[in-house]
């Protein structure tokens, strides 16, 4: 529990940040400014943001709570992964889609598939940015330091995240994300030390665990198959994160971007080693999981903080959280206001003014939905893997196809692959199956594959929305230079 004077810590370092964050207020002036922060972020902010945005509540509360019953198969399986997949994204496919669609999915849905498909993907995206596992994390946070209800620090946060993206855009957000980065790193590795070397290192590990889950110190056992299958699948899942690639947009150059994200590689990888492991110290404690594996986390690193300490461990703690929360609320903002709007309005754009006024409505209203469905989840990645598993499911494939094959692709193609990809995902929640040995099968184990079937198909019907947008630049260069085709 935190006395008062962490509490005053607390309320001090937010009214901090929230300072910072109306100050870079005055740098929003228009679309781009605010959605882009005039493409004029260096490195050091690109590092600090997209370390920010990706590890929130599910990557740090979330991933302990997990790895109490995954052990070091979440490394093995998901962590590995999961970063491995990064040196393409870095390399190669981000800076692909700032050159074919100005850095927005559904731009890319657009030009490739048509509107219909770009309007159905972009609220797959808009309903992602919801970010439902961080407020639940919030909670979590809460219940451990004031012992109060889940819900009232989870409206607290949501409305400081909800202020820093209504103020700032996305300039705000990246000088904020690099406060939040540095005391989220430094509070979780600072008390790691004191956990792990309490329990006995990996020797009071093991002993504590041979007997009651032998599992967790295999590197694959620790988990069942199709969950592992789900864990696997969703490593390439931030291919089709929105939030990714508006930072390489927002980047002061594609270089400054790659090398970004290659340097957030080693960070991540440490990190990932640090939570993991912190989670097995967590079932060490208490193997049979009798308190909530989050909740348990937060008051055990508490308990080992002297006072102050505990106050910014804390800040750190929020931070993660609300630098996630503001960073998809920009992202989702903008798909309504750029995207949606832009092509519900007959391919018009809406003035800087309205734009940017909608983004901030848009960002409310996240907050006050994601505050309404976070704790309908027993574990902060369950929501995680909840938005992550429909994601890929009906987006995953027209994206990948429009961004990396040049070949013929159809409207017909684009709309068929998602729309089987949702049917299978809805179904499969509706009526799960359930096998004895395996567990439940997640939807994007069928829907996948299904929808790039659906895609194959659909691909021989349609119109090739770019040979067709080909043909009419070839006709308009032959009609300027007065030859008849």
């Amino acid at each position: 529990m935190l006395n008062i004077f962490d509490t005053a810590v607390v309320i001090v370092s937010f009214l901090l940040i929230l300072r910072l964050g109306y100050y870079f207020a005055k740098t929003s002036h228009d679309m781009d400014s605010f959605y882009k922060a005039n493409r004029s972020l260096p490195w050091s902010l690109v590092v600090g943001t997209l370390m920010a945005t990706w590890y929130g509540g599910a990557g740090t509360v979330g991933t302990v709570g997990y790895a109490t019953g995954m052990g070091f198969a979440g490394f093995f399986i998901w962590s590995i992964g999961a970063h491995a997949v990064r040196f393409p994204l870095a390399l190669w496919v981000a800076p692909r889609i700032s050159v074919k669609a100005k850095g927005t999915i559904p731009e890319l849905l657009r030009l490739n598939y048509g509107k219909t498909a770009a309007v159905f993907g972009s609220i797959v995206i808009v309903v992602s940015c919801l970010s439902i596992a961080e407020v639940a994390a919030i909670g979590y946070v809460g219940a451990s330091a004031w012992n109060v209800d889940k819900l009232v620090l989870a409206i607290v946060a949501v409305g400081i995240a909800v202020a820093i993206t209504c103020m700032g855009g996305l300039m705000g957000l990246a000088v904020t994300d690099m406060v939040f980065f540095f005391l989220m790193v430094v509070s979780v590795a600072a008390v790691f030390p004191a956990m792990f070397f309490g329990v006995g290192g990996f020797d009071g590990i093991y002993a504590a665990l041979e007997q009651p889950a032998p599992e967790m110190l295999t590197a694959f056992g620790g988990i069942p198959f199709f969950q592992a299958a789900v864990l696997i699948i969703l490593c390439i899942n931030l291919y089709k994160d929105p939030a990714f690639y508006q930072r390489f947009a927002a980047a002061n150059s594609p270089r400054t971007g790659k090398r970004a994200m290659l340097m957030c590689f080693s960070i991540f990888l440490s990190f990932d080693v640090v939570t993991i492991i912190t989670g097995m110290i967590i079932r060490t404690v208490d193997p049979g999981l009798t308190v909530q594996p989050e909740v348990n986390y937060v008051s055990m690193v508490l308990a080992n903080l002297p006072t102050g300490m505990r106050g910014l461990y804390i800040v750190g703690m929020l931070g993660a959280i609300i630098s996630t929360l503001d960073g998809y609320y920009l992202v989702g903002g903008e798909i309504i206001s750029n995207d949606i709007m832009y092509m519900l309005r007959g391919d018009r754009a809406l003035p800087d003014r309205q734009s940017i006024f909608i983004a901030r409505v848009s960002t409310v209203v996240f907050g006050v939905v994601g505050l309404a469905a976070a704790f309908q989840f027993d574990m902060v990645y369950d929501a995680f893997l909840f938005l992550s598993s429909l994601g890929m499911t009906m987006l995953f494939v027209p994206m990948m196809v429009a961004l990396m094959y040049e070949g013929r692709k159809t409207d017909v193609a684009g709309l068929a692959s998602m729309i089987v990809g949702s049917v299978i995902w809805i179904g499969l929640k509706l009526f799960p199956l359930t096998t004895e040995t395996m567990g439940t099968v997640d939807p994007v184990i069928i829907g996948l594959p299904l929808s790039f079937l659906a895609f194959l198909i659909g691909n021989n019907f349609g119109t090739d929305l770019n040979a067709a947008r080909q043909l009419k630049v070839i006709d308009q260069l032959r009609a300027n230079t007065g030859q008849a085709r």
